[in-house]
């Protein structure tokens, strides 16, 4: 990786917020426009589900791919490095986030200064104030936002809150959970396969865990790693990235169902993507709908893996790149590592019930309870789930508590137990029920791998 000789301390305010939302950030001289674009993303607290540009000196910087008719004369934000842009102390510049909603961000640059030995960069020093939530409308539309969320009078009141998922708090930012993404996110890094896969590189000790894990295995524990569906999915999924050019649907950024076929065709087990009940036939209007595909293509975005969105092109980045020709071990570990960390479980179970989030500790003590499962011992899964309930307080905020319990163990067989038995963690066994004259199975027993067991360790 390269190495700074000088750092930016930044100041990035959201044009025409009141009360200012607003963010300092110190970044490397060695910064690309496109790695600003991902730190930026970040500090404020944004998606990266829309299109972006810098204007710097009257000259557009973005994805020249976004420039369809090449009018805006848009330069390739990936081969400028913020030293060839900033010229002074006081150099002021514009980033434009969403073209729809406009969110204008004023950065300028308050002072340069010499990088220090053992820094880690880009840092955030400090900031004001939550990010708007997407598609609200832009900052006019920000502010009827609040005002509505703020009168539970208001017609709109509870229809807004349903939509912003029950909660929010436009005054607070959490600068310990950004600086944590900051540290771990490794995206855009051009490294090489063994950089890739150091700690200090990829901001994660967890890596040189998984590498000791790996190096452990013997031959039938590596085969067995290796047939694991969901490794190769991946590896089909970034290779058909890599293959073809998929451009993101214009209103999600998803993969166009054509690609969603063709990539689906060639998984282990072809997810049924056509359903008949009776006379119809339902099919997927997005891979939304197809939760196999979803799965894997959230994991390579958050994880750097793959770059793309709303009618743009997506690409597998170098980092992309690099895990296709890692093994398969280092794979797993990887995949695993990022669904544990950096993505909300919530994704498996979309119900409003979960609005507000899981609770604080709730991985921790998951982690710590799977590791105290006996290795190759099926246990009853009601006895772990609702000890998992029980310890790490989980609640599920609906007025009808009836069948509470019930919805909470789905919850994590979706959320936890399903995911980790596809990394092969974990095995189940389902038996069948009568209740009221009618028979359903549920999920009876859950039993820790060999496998298991060391991967987890990793974490």
């Amino acid at each position: 990786m390269p190495i700074p000789t000088s750092i930016y301390q930044i100041k990035v305010t959201l044009n025409d917020s009141k009360p200012p939302i607003w963010r300092r950030i110190l970044a490397a001289d060695t910064t690309t426009l496109i790695q600003l674009h991902d730190i930026l993303q970040i500090v404020m607290g944004w998606t990266n589900s829309h299109l972006h540009m810098f204007t710097i000196n009257g000259q557009i910087y973005g994805d020249p791919e976004d420039d369809e008719f090449g009018d805006m004369g848009t330069k390739d934000e990936s081969r400028f490095k913020l030293k060839q842009l900033i010229e002074r102390e006081g150099f002021k510049f514009r980033y434009e986030y969403d073209f729809g909603d406009s969110w204008l961000h004023n950065l300028v640059v308050e002072k340069i200064l010499p990088a220090e030995k053992g820094m880690h960069y880009p840092v955030c020093v400090t900031g004001k104030r939550g990010c708007p939530p997407e598609d609200v409308g832009g900052v006019w539309g920000y502010e009827d936002f609040l005002k509505v969320i703020s009168s539970p009078k208001n017609p709109e009141h509870e229809e807004m809150m349903e939509w912003v998922g029950g909660n929010f708090d436009s005054e607070r930012f959490d600068l310990d959970a950004v600086n944590k993404i900051l540290r771990h996110s490794g995206n855009r890094k051009e490294l090489n396969e063994q950089d890739y896969f150091q700690p200090e590189a990829a901001g994660e000790e967890i890596l040189a865990n998984i590498a000791v894990w790996a190096s452990a295995l013997d031959k039938e524990q590596i085969h067995l790693i290796e047939s694991l569906a969901v490794r190769r999915d991946m590896v089909t999924f970034l290779s058909y990235l890599n293959d073809n050019r998929v451009v993101g649907t214009q209103s999600t950024g998803n993969l166009p169902l054509k690609a969603v076929r063709e990539v689906c065709a060639k998984f282990v087990k072809p997810p049924v993507l056509d359903e008949k009940l009776g006379d119809k036939v339902y099919k997927p209007r997005s891979e939304d709908d197809v939760w196999p595909l979803f799965f894997l293509h959230v994991l390579a975005k958050t994880s750097g893996l793959v770059t793309g969105g709303q009618a743009r092109t997506w690409k597998v980045t170098p980092p992309g790149k690099v895990f296709l020709n890692a093994i398969a071990p280092i794979q797993l570990g990887f995949m695993l590592d990022v669904w544990w960390h950096y993505e909300d479980w919530r994704i498996a179970f979309p119900v409003s019930g979960l609005a507000q989030g899981l609770p604080f500790d709730f991985g921790k003590i998951t982690l710590k309870r799977l590791l105290e499962l006996p290795v190759g011992k099926p246990v009853s899964y009601e006895s772990f789930a609702d000890q998992l309930i029980e310890e790490t307080r989980f609640t599920w905020l609906s007025p009808d508590q009836i069948f509470v319990n019930d919805t909470m163990r789905s919850a994590i067989e979706r959320m936890v137990i399903y995911p980790l038995a596809d990394f092969g963690i974990l095995e189940y066994e389902h038996k069948e029920k009568t209740s009221a004259g009618y028979k359903s199975k549920y999920l009876a027993e859950i039993s820790l791998t060999p496998i298991g067991k060391g991967l987890l360790g990793t974490l």
